[in-house]
C-alpha cells in the first residue's frame, strides 16, 4: 500500500531502532565497566529501564499502525462470517475509545507530576520527561487507529479473514522488515 511508504508512517519505528541502539550502548558499557574495571554506573542502568519503557510504547504505536497488535482472535471466531467484519469494526472502535480515554486521564496525570516537580533518584532528571510517553503514546495509537479505520474503508479484503498460514507468513514478512513493500 501507497500510504506506509510515507516518512511519517515510519517515524515510530525509526526513532524506537535509534533509541535501542543507543540503549545497546549504555547497556555494553555499563557491562564492560562493571566486569572490567569494576565501576558501576546507576544512572545507566535508570537511564535503560527508562528508555524500554519507551521503546515498548513506541513499539505498540508501530504495531498498531501496522495492525499488528496482541489481540484475542480466538474470540473473533466464535461469530459467525457475516458479523465478523462487525465485530472487527467494534473492537477498532473500543481500541480508539480506550487509547482515547487512557491519553486523557494519563496527560492529566503528567500534568500534576510536573507540577509536582518530581526527579528521578540517580538522574535528577523531572520525571515528567519519562512519563509524558504514556499520553503521547496513547493519543498517537489514537491516530494510528483512524488511518487503520480509512485502510479497511479503502481496502475492504484487509478485514477478511486469514488463514494461519498466512497470517504466520504476514508476521514473518513485518518482522523481517518486508512489509514495507
Amino acid at each position: 500500500m501507497q500510504e506506509e511508504k510515507k516518512w511519517y508512517n515510519r517515524i515510530e519505528l525509526n526513532i524506537a531502532t535509534l533509541l535501542m541502539f543507543i540503549m545497546l550502548v549504555m547497556l555494553t558499557v555499563q557491562v564492560v565497566g562493571r566486569y572490567f574495571f569494576k565501576v558501576s554506573w546507576g544512572e545507566i542502568d535508570e537511564l535503560a529501564r527508562y528508555g524500554l519503557i519507551w521503546l515498548a510504547y513506541l513499539s505498540a504505536i508501530w504495531a498498531t499502525f501496522k495492525d499488528i497488535q496482541i489481540k484475542v482472535d480466538i474470540l473473533l471466531k466464535v461469530w459467525p462470517q457475516k458479523i465478523r467484519k462487525g465485530i472487527k469494526w467494534l473492537s477498532l472502535i473500543i481500541f480508539f475509545v480506550y487509547c482515547v480515554v487512557v491519553g486523557y486521564y494519563s496527560a492529566t496525570w503528567v500534568i500534576d507530576v510536573a507540577k509536582v516537580g518530581t526527579s528521578s533518584i540517580a538522574l535528577g532528571v523531572p520525571m515528567v520527561y519519562f512519563q509524558c510517553i504514556i499520553p503521547i503514546a496513547h493519543f498517537l495509537m489514537a491516530i494510528r487507529l483512524i488511518q487503520v479505520g480509512l485502510r479497511y474503508r479503502k481496502h475492504p479484503e484487509l478485514l477478511e479473514e486469514k488463514s494461519e498460514e498466512e497470517e504466520f507468513a504476514e508476521f514473518m514478512s513485518v518482522a523481517k522488515g518486508g512489509a514495507d513493500e
